[in-house]
């Protein structure tokens, strides 16, 4: 499990079957929002005692990948941009 953060939020991924980056969850430290799960398909369930800013996703084992998240949080590309190079830091030998 990688943990990426930049600004307010934090990301956790992990790199899954053919290398494809599966994002966990999303924290956005700074907000006061009630936690919820967003399934694949873009659902969201209400988490009521989860922690305020927190957003897990997917349901199961199956995670969005990078591009997908991209295309739910759009204005969030630089932590985006941030898991990316993280990533290839991460696949690519020293």
């Amino acid at each position: 499990m990688h943990s990426t953060t930049f600004g307010d939020h934090t990301v956790l991924w992990r790199i899954a079957r053919g290398s494809q980056i599966a994002i966990e969850s999303l924290i956005d430290h700074a907000a006061g929002a009630p936690a919820y799960r967003m399934r694949m398909d873009g659902s969201i369930i209400d988490i009521p005692n989860g922690d305020p800013g927190m957003i897990y996703f997917g349901e199961g084992e199956d995670r969005p990948d990078l591009a997908q998240v991209r295309e739910w949080f759009p204005k969030l590309f630089d932590i985006w941009n941030t898991v990316r190079t993280q990533y290839w830091q991460a696949i690519t030998p020293r």
